[in-house]
Formats: C-alpha cells, sequence, structure tokens
C-alpha cells in the first residue's frame, strides 16, 4: 500500500471527514478526533472597513480621501440538493450519522422506474458510533433492468442513485463497448465498521455505499475491475478498462454519488469501485 495517497480533487475541508470515504475493509474502533476549527472556504469576507482613529479635541483632521466602496463579492450559491443525487451543500460537510429521510422518497423510487422492497436496518450503536438506517430498501429491479448480484440493500437515497447509475452504465458502455450491460456484480452495501486505513465511520455503516466489482454486458463479455481497470499510472490499454475508468469519472461528474473511489486512489480499491451518498465529496476517479 502507498505511504503517499494520489492527488485527488476533495471538497470536504476537515481530514476526519475526508477520509470517510476513503477505505473499505474492516477497521479498528473509532477514537475521538481533537476539535479543529473548520476552516472558512466557503466565507464571505464581512470584515468592517477601518475605522478613523481618534484625535486630539483641539486638532483638524483631514478628511480621508474619497474611495469607491468595495462591495464582499457575493458567495456562489449552492445549488437545490435533488435527493438521489450528490449533495453539493459544503455546509453539512461535517454531518456524520446516517442520513435523514426522504420524505417521498418511494413515491421517487417508483417515478423512476424503481422496484423495490422496504427493508429494516435498526439503528444500533457499535464501535463507538450509530450504524443502520432510519430508511432501506431491498433493490429488485431499476429503469434499465440492469441485475445486480446479489440485490443490494441500501438507503433509499442510494437507491435513487443506483437508478441513475444504470442510465450512466448503458451510455458509456455503449458508446465504448458497443453493448448494454445486464448485470453489476456487487461486493457489499452494509457493514457496520470504521474504515481500514482511518479512524473514520464508513458510509457502509449506513448502507449508504456499494461496492462495484464487475458488470456483465449482453454478448456475454464481463469488465472486472480487478483484470481490465489496469496500473493507473498508465492510459488504459483495453476497451473494457477505458469503459472502467470513463465510467468511474462519469459517475463523479455527473454527480450521480457524492464519493467515487477507484484503484487511482489505493490499492485497497484495485479490484472495485466504491461509491457512496456522503454529506461531502471525493472524487477518486482520476
Amino acid at each position: 500500500m502507498p505511504e503517499v495517497l494520489p492527488s485527488i480533487r476533495l471538497r470536504c475541508p476537515h481530514w476526519l471527514i475526508v477520509t470517510n470515504c476513503l477505505a473499505l475493509a474492516c477497521g479498528t474502533p473509532l477514537e475521538p478526533a481533537p476539535k479543529a476549527t473548520p476552516p472558512i472556504a466557503h466565507s464571505v469576507d464581512t470584515r468592517p472597513n477601518s475605522a478613523i482613529a481618534a484625535q486630539p479635541a483641539n486638532r483638524v483632521v483631514a478628511a480621508p480621501p474619497q474611495t469607491q466602496e468595495q462591495t464582499p463579492p457575493s458567495p456562489t450559491p449552492v445549488p437545490a440538493w435533488d435527493p438521489g443525487l450528490a449533495n453539493l451543500n459544503p455546509d453539512d460537510d461535517y454531518v456524520i450519522g446516517p442520513p435523514d429521510e426522504i420524505p417521498d422518497c418511494e413515491a421517487r423510487l417508483k417515478a423512476a422506474g424503481v422496484t423495490f422492497r422496504v427493508a429494516k436496518l435498526p439503528l444500533k450503536q457499535q464501535h463507538g458510533f450509530v450504524c443502520g438506517s432510519p430508511q432501506v430498501v431491498e433493490y429488485l429491479d431499476g429503469p434499465e433492468h440492469i441485475r445486480f448480484r446479489p440485490r443490494p440493500i441500501v438507503t433509499c437515497q442510494l437507491a435513487l442513485g443506483l437508478a441513475h447509475l444504470e442510465h450512466v452504465l448503458n451510455r458509456t458502455a455503449t458508446e465504448l463497448l458497443g453493448k448494454k450491460v445486464v448485470s453489476v456484480t456487487q461486493g457489499g452495501t452494509y457493514s457496520c465498521r470504521s474504515m481500514a486505513r482511518f479512524k473514520a465511520v464508513s458510509e457502509h455503516s449506513y448502507a449508504n455505499a456499494i461496492d462495484l466489482y464487475a458488470f456483465g454486458l449482453s454478448d456475454a463479455r464481463t469488465a472486472k475491475v480487478v483484470t481490465h481497470f489496469g496500473d493507473p499510472r498508465h492510459d488504459a490499454t483495453t476497451p473494457e478498462g477505458r469503459f472502467l475508468r470513463t465510467l468511474a469519472q462519469r459517475l463523479f461528474d455527473e454527480q450521480v454519488f457524492s464519493v467515487v473511489v477507484t484503484r487511482y486512489f489505493d490499492e485497497l480499491h484495485r479490484d472495485h469501485i466504491h461509491v457512496d451518498m456522503a454529506h461531502y465529496r471525493t472524487d477518486g476517479s482520476r
């Protein structure tokens, strides 16, 4: 495992939060993290103009030169969050815990063409943090009728993300491989644990993440991450490799998931693509 992490684009300003998406194997119990003052990357400078220093009463003070008033720049507006897509709001990057319920999530799933079964993952305290989720479904079928093996049990929010994933999968596969994807081999969604490399909670603890290992095509070919993704230090050498790399980048760039982590990030992801719906964003797709 490399000692220095590859360069990635991160929005999350706190190291503990940034690392909350990075590794997927079982780790050690959490330990209290030192408190840190959050940076002000998203703040606007609202400091007042300097006041004129007080002068003695019998002294005439010249009027300050006239200068054009400087208006502080307006903050970049945050797009309204659409449940089922990446969270773009920087104000909740520090939120750690199960995702909130989406009141109309089941109606949204039906409108997206998803067949599902309501499931349960009761909240529980373990390893010093809370696992489980208040709103969970078993994803049975989606808009492109891609079969997930095994059928994933995920948060309702992630289920909406899987519906978007199906569209991106077939668009990318048709473009680069000339065939559609008919199946996805996934390696797990729910696992109550911290991360392998970092003392932070994994989104798997809430069934808010999924690991994608292989993609079966309509012509019986299979694009396997462990076989075809290739060495990230070099360009992809096969059509399947180009498909996998392009897919991962589109899933982040098109805001399908908040977090996308591949072998570009570390060797823990040499055999799968990790995606999740964390509050923060992490791009490990390039």
